[in-house]
């Protein structure tokens, strides 16, 4: 790392706070800045190198680990979690490390839920449904209170079903836009995207919603898929196991994590295993949810 930094003439680096003579302070401080920004370079280094990591280093990370993404029981997760009204939430990993049970055990934490379902069948939906979610195949303005939590589920059984999804799912971002209050869960958003091309709402929803009290959970399988307002604009993160370069390039440096723990922490993952990150507070831990 060429930094440009001269280290200055003097042999000491270890002075506590309060006895930093004031004539070198400037030089203490760019010194100790420089040593955690080598530091953190190191961490990245780790993840270009195809050498093995040594035993003190593996050690090294653990620690640090435990310190700043201490696992928890999901009990004790639930408790410590404070998801604001407004909030957004994004979940993101591969199909069968377990977003969809992450998102049934989210959902209850909230008031007033709408799923968006795309598929032409989905059991995670039907279970919803048998447990007193209304099934709706568009939206329609009903008495919140009798009606809390719904699935939104237009037809999709036909190869020319995208089209009047679209139509279903626009009509009802907006009408809920100007209701307000509601928390949408978009189970894949890489479809309401890219194939629906519905990405003006999803931006908008979370650029302006949130001081109508609307929260957007958005889960998809890939972080490059992810828009950048997705990370900019959500409270809460949740990363499942990846080892994909270009997945992990698109998560590095989020919160107040350097990106090598963060990167390292994703792909030493158990299965099933998540890497909460709130961006409020910079809080990080790794949890795993019961299955439903």
């Amino acid at each position: 790392m060429n930094s440009g930094f001269v280290m200055p003439p003097f042999p000491r680096t270890d002075y506590g706070r309060g006895d930093v003579p004031a004539s070198i302070a400037p030089h203490v401080q760019r010194y100790q800045e420089y040593r955690q920004a080598r530091s953190d370079d190191d961490d990245m280094e780790e993840f270009g190198s195809s050498r093995p990591r040594s035993s003190n280093e593996e050690n090294r990370h653990l620690a640090r680990l435990s310190r700043e993404a201490p696992r928890i029981p999901w009990a004790d997760f639930l408790k410590e979690l404070e998801w604001k009204s407004g909030e957004h939430f994004a979940m993101i990993g591969p199909t069968g490390q377990g977003k969809t049970t992450m998102l049934l055990n989210v959902l209850p934490l909230h008031p007033y839920v709408v799923v968006f379902a795309t598929k032409p069948r989905d059991d995670s939906m039907q279970k919803l449904i048998n447990a007193g979610y209304l099934k709706m195949d568009r939206w329609r303005s009903l008495d919140p209170v009798m009606f809390p939590r719904r699935v939104l589920w237009p037809d999709a059984t036909t190869l020319d079903s995208e089209k009047n999804q679209k139509e279903i799912f626009k009509d009802a971002f907006n009408r809920i836009y100007r209701e307000g209050g509601w928390t949408i869960a978009i189970d894949e958003l890489w479809y309401i995207i890219n194939v629906l091309s519905l990405q003006r709402e999803v931006r908008t929803m979370l650029l302006q919603a949130r001081a109508l009290g609307i929260s957007l959970v958005c889960a998809t399988q890939r972080p490059a898929y992810v828009p950048l307002e997705v990370y900019d604009q959500s409270t809460h993160l949740m990363f499942w196991r990846d080892n994909d370069e270009t997945n992990l390039k698109r998560i590095s440096g989020l919160a107040s994590a350097s990106a090598g723990l963060i990167r390292r922490t994703v792909q030493s993952l158990d299965r099933y295993q998540v890497l909460y990150i709130n961006t409020r507070t910079g809080r990080m831990l790794r949890t795993r949810c019961p299955a439903t």
